[in-house]
């Protein structure tokens, strides 16, 4: 039998947190915080994707897990590798009806995040191309989220940050296991560079801002920076699996604040404290269901 924390398990839920953050940023920047209770329906969408992704990963993965991590749900024997595929099929079928029950833009977005979806679990996971796609899946995500009002061009600039470390989380997240590429701490801090980057970009030119807003932004980002620095740095000096792991955790937890700083920075500071309260509950789940 099936039990509710095997589910939880291969979700890896507490990630899913992350996905509705990424809904919530988008959503409250492109609608200039006029959110309205129908932002529920691309939540849910989005949830629903991340965990069809989550799950089709493992399946993808059955025989390499059964070698390297046999606790994994589908090696351990707590679910069948048949019932993952039909639950991962299904949670992709809902996630594309409640996209397209927003809308057909949105719909069409949920479509290609599907298609990114299977695209990185089956076939382009290695390497610079297989963490791009895997950013790629989050830069749709945001896209999604911005679908809740037109989408314009900058609908599709506030996505750079996010895809710039997504790229850089899972260029690093391949040496969780075996440790044997140091460079990678080197190329994941070049893409959180140029996440700072495309984030300065949207202070000086998406966003319409303040001077007292632009030195709040920039204390912002500079807080945001010297502790992402400190983190790497201290994976450089002690390159092992265990702190790669570690480091790996905080960054995809870490997605939380980065949204709700990128929110910040649009001015929207009341809302940015709205998303980093979804932080508290994702790390509290972290502590029982991990989400690497």
């Amino acid at each position: 039998m099936i039990t509710l924390l095997t589910v939880l398990k291969l979700m890896r839920a507490p990630a899913g947190i992350t996905a509705m953050s990424n809904i919530l940023a988008a959503s409250i920047i492109t609608s200039q915080a006029n959110l309205r209770w129908d932002v529920l329906l691309l939540i849910m969408a989005s949830v629903l994707f991340y965990f069809a992704g989550m799950i089709l990963n493992d399946c993808f993965d059955y025989k390499e897990d059964l070698a390297e991590r046999p606790q994994r749900p589908i090696p351990n024997g707590d679910i069948s590798l048949k019932s993952a595929w039909m639950l991962g099929a299904s949670f992709i079928l809902a996630g594309l009806a409640f996209s397209f029950s927003y809308s057909v833009v949105s719909g069409v977005i949920g479509i290609a995040l599907t298609t990114t979806i299977f695209l990185y679990n089956g076939f382009i996971k290695e390497g610079l191309l297989g963490s791009m796609c895997m950013a790629s899946c989050r830069y749709l995500n945001w896209l999604l989220g911005a679908s809740f009002v037109a989408l314009s061009s900058e609908s599709f600039l506030l996505a750079l940050p996010i895809f710039f470390y997504i790229t850089g989380l899972t260029f690093l997240s391949k040496q969780e296991t075996h440790a044997r590429n140091k460079n990678s701490v080197v190329f994941c801090g070049s893409m959180l560079v140029l996440t700072g980057l495309a984030s300065i970009y949207l202070i000086n030119v998406v966003f319409i801002l303040s001077t007292v807003e632009l030195t709040i932004a920039y204390s912002l980002m500079f807080i945001w920076a010297m502790l992402m620095l400190n983190k790497l740095l201290n994976v450089f000096k002690a390159f092992t699996p265990a702190n790669i792991q570690q480091l790996i955790g905080f960054m995809v937890i870490g997605v939380i604040p980065l949204d709700a700083l990128i929110v910040a920075l649009s001015g929207e500071y009341i809302l940015s404290l709205l998303i980093l309260a979804l932080l508290p509950p994702c790390r509290m789940l972290n502590k029982y269901l991990y989400v690497t």
